[in-house]
């Protein structure tokens, strides 16, 4: 991460250095801020709180999340320092890759003739069996870890037709190299676009798992012809799995056929064949076939762009956007005319008010208590 922008003031307090005010901006977006002190006794000890505000992190590859809260770092920062306290997530994207690079095992190379200073440069780099040395006991493990991240929504995982949205809290602790989260996200909504059905998940979860490459498992259940077709997706972000089962047990090319075709595979034609081995790519990492919708979602501020059908074949566009962290506005435009607009409002974590009306006059509210064990 680079910081820009950086100022402040301090001065010194006998064998303390006292930061009375210290303000950077972060070059991804936002702003951090410190006051406290640190002592210039043996090991520094420091006992400095740290302000985040709608900061910006980026891994470049799979992770995006904006955060606000407040952090604590005590102790000696020569030795094990703590960082604690409380984060909130105002958004996170999770990509999930379209498609994955084949790695190839490196070659064995053996050196022959090797000149002398390439020979030192190799010792000094450690390049040898020496480098798998372990690591000596009384190594320090750095900085700990006692923070709370709190995102009741908007962590959003997109990708290969994969567009679901999570929230809940984590509490992280340990130290960098052996984090040890505890806690979890579940599903708030989420569905598979596969040739162009949407199969909605029932339930799921992300869970941190020492990195920000989560590990995500979400399960959906619905109706293929004369079947019970269960989709099950899993794994790390990086390398997720889709798998198909089925009550009665059929093979997963079998179940993808009842659900897409409604027909046996025996009854597939040429093209529909060929369309099959097309879904079973995207789905192995081939590539998407919804960067257009994401590309308008993500220009138009919207959480959720799709296109439906009802089971009479009538399109509908559906889109939906946080008005405030916990207000969600949906909004459903048909081909017939018909529309409808409905709001969640989250009262507490576990208790949701939920309203909609229609253009055809039938409105319905409730009230519903979700609570995980």
């Amino acid at each position: 991460m680079r910081v820009q922008n950086i100022s402040g003031s301090a001065n010194l307090d006998g064998d303390r250095v006292v930061i009375q005010s210290l303000s950077a901006g972060l070059a991804t977006g936002g702003t951090v801020n410190a006051t406290g002190s640190i002592s210039l006794a043996n090991g520094f000890p420091a006992n400095v709180q740290v302000g985040l505000n709608s900061a910006r992190y980026a891994d470049g590859n799979l992770f995006v999340a904006t955060v606000s809260g407040t952090l604590a770092l005590s102790g000696n920062l020569t030795g094990n320092p703590l960082l604690s306290g409380n984060v909130r997530v105002e958004k996170a994207d999770i990509t999930v890759p379209e498609s994955f690079g084949g790695g190839s095992a490196l070659i064995d190379v053996k050196h022959v003739g090797t000149p002398k200073a390439v020979a030192r440069t190799l010792a000094r780099a450690k390049a040898d069996e020496r480098a798998a040395a372990p690591t000596p006991a009384n190594r320090s493990s750095g900085l700990l870890l006692d923070v709370s991240i709190d995102a009741p929504n908007q962590i959003f995982i997109r990708g290969r037709g994969l567009d679901a949205e999570v929230g809940g809290s984590v509490r992280v602790t340990g130290p960098l190299n052996n984090i040890q989260p505890v806690g979890g996200f579940s599903l708030n909504r989420g569905r598979l676009a596969i040739l162009g059905q949407r199969i909605t998940f029932d339930s799921g979860t992300v869970t941190l798992v020492g990195d920000l490459n989560p590990y995500l498992n979400l399960v959906a259940r619905t109706q293929g012809e004369g079947i019970t077709v269960f989709v099950t997706v899993s794994g790390r972000a990086s390398d997720i799995s889709v798998d198909f089962s089925s009550s009665p047990a059929l093979p997963q090319d079998e179940v993808l056929s009842r659900l897409i075709f409604k027909r046996s595979v025996g009854e597939l034609s040429p093209l529909q064949l060929a369309k099959l081995a097309g879904a079973v790519a995207e789905l192995a990492g081939g590539g998407g076939n919804n960067g257009l919708l994401d590309s308008l979602r993500g220009a138009a501020g919207l959480a959720d762009l799709d296109i439906v059908t009802d089971a009479n074949g009538n399109v509908a566009v559906q889109a939906g956007a946080y008005l405030q962290d916990n207000i969600y506005l949906g909004v459903q435009a048909g081909a017939d005319g018909q529309s409808r607009v409905t709001v969640n409002l989250d009262i507490t974590d576990d208790l949701t008010a939920k309203g909609s009306t229609g253009a055809d006059g039938n409105s319905n509210i409730g009230v519903f208590y979700e609570k995980d064990y």
